[in-house]
């Protein structure tokens, strides 16, 4: 939104005032600007029949168009404002109420983001609270509305929003041996990837499971490996070896992909090589450009082991040059292979010079003693010359 924007209120949409829970468990998200947004909001809400000018906001909350953003990014984020604008321009707010206590904090990523502001205790204390002898005795709604799902043929309608069953999620981490580096803030970040690339948490736990390193779970690889699939295939043409090796390069993780090269040189992967996989996944490469990078490497050195020097320079021209595919690493390696069969430079032609050769600190004598006393009989006969001609 800019200053001489103008934005009126969707129609019907009064919210609940819900006071409590926004500033208990929103407010440490979201921040002090979006909460005084939100408000204003919900205090000027007039049912949609005027329009208003930004201004009429920033003049109230005082302050400018940046923090004005940046409190409407958190607040559409949040879910608690969905803003939309017409085609002549206008922008439309919609307000939605704040989820109450036992819904937000049953949401696995909200809640770690406000324990990461919190902390875990203060969470804790948020919480509803059951006695531990009590049953429950609510009916369910197939025991009061049966009649309406036996007549009902539609599917259950479902939130919009993205549901990530984390506890899920965690179960088949410990299944299979993965683990967060800092579980706050990958929660935070898988989450984000499931709603963008719109992703269950079934098939953002096999993405996970697909680039994690060495059982850490790598939110950066997940997030290239996705833009990725997403990319339209490049239309550049490649010969039959060139797509065997992006076949096989795909197909293989880092590990196995070595060992593979390894045994036809009749040789093994050693600790430091493995270390060298570990330090490349770290630097955010798929397995896909990590396999072409070593295949490139192994050719080039001409030896059974990695060379790392030489593997590392190729890392980081790939990581400038932001490689993220085998099909991107193998034009790249071809555009080499090219550079270094092209014809050198004509050697320049050589220029006369003044200064002698044996001032040249690589200059050798070859003189004989034969030549060198004919030599000094000539410079004798010269010098006679001289100094008769000066008598």
């Amino acid at each position: 939104m800019m200053p001489i924007d103008t934005f009126r209120y969707v129609k019907n949409n009064q919210t609940s005032r819900d006071l409590d829970n926004l500033t208990q468990l929103y407010q440490p998200i979201i921040g002090n600007d979006a909460q005084a947004l939100y408000l204003y909001f919900q205090s000027f809400f007039d049912n949609g029949n005027y329009d208003h000018k930004v201004t009429d906001i920033l003049n109230h909350l005082q302050f400018g168009a940046p923090r004005l953003n940046e409190a409407l990014d958190f607040l559409t984020a949040m879910g608690l404002v969905a803003l939309y604008q017409t085609v002549e321009g206008v922008y439309l707010v919609k307000l939605n109420s704040p989820l109450d206590r036992e819904h937000f904090l049953a949401h696995a990523v909200y809640r770690k983001l406000l324990e990461a502001r919190i902390g875990e205790v203060a969470v804790k204390e948020l919480e509803y609270v059951l006695p531990q002898d009590v049953t429950n005795q609510s009916k369910r709604f197939s025991d009061v509305f049966g009649h309406v799902e036996k007549s009902a043929s539609a599917k259950t309608v479902m939130s919009s929003a993205v549901q990530f069953d984390l506890e899920s999620f965690k179960r088949l981490m410990q299944r299979d041996g993965l683990f967060f580096k800092d579980e706050q803030a990958d929660v935070v970040t898988l989450y984000s990837i499931a709603e963008r690339y719109h992703l269950n948490w079934f098939d953002t736990y096999q993405l996970a499971k697909k680039t994690a390193i060495d059982g850490e779970i790598a939110p950066k690889r997940m997030v290239k490996d996705r833009q990725n699939e997403t990319q339209q295939t490049t239309t550049t043409s490649f010969t039959e070896s060139e797509q065997a090796l992006i076949r096989e390069a795909k197909s293989s993780a880092a590990l196995p992909f070595l060992e593979k090269i390894k045994q036809t040189r009749r040789a093994v992967v050693t600790s430091s090589e493995k270390q060298l996989l570990k330090d490349l996944a770290a630097m955010s490469f798929l397995d896909e450009v990590i396999n072409i990078m070593v295949l490139y490497t192994l050719n080039k050195t001409k030896s059974a082991n990695l060379n790392k020097p030489y593997l590392m320079k190729v890392a980081n021209d790939f990581s400038y040059q932001k490689i993220t595919s085998a099909e991107e690493a193998v034009l790249k390696m071809r555009s080499f292979t090219e550079r270094k069969k092209s014809p050198s430079k004509q050697a320049k032609p050589k220029t006369k010079t003044n200064v002698p050769a044996w001032s040249n600190p690589d200059f050798k004598d070859n003189t004989t003693p034969e030549m060198q006393a004919k030599l000094d009989s000539q410079k004798q006969g010269l010098l006679e010359k001289l100094r008769k001609a000066g008598e």
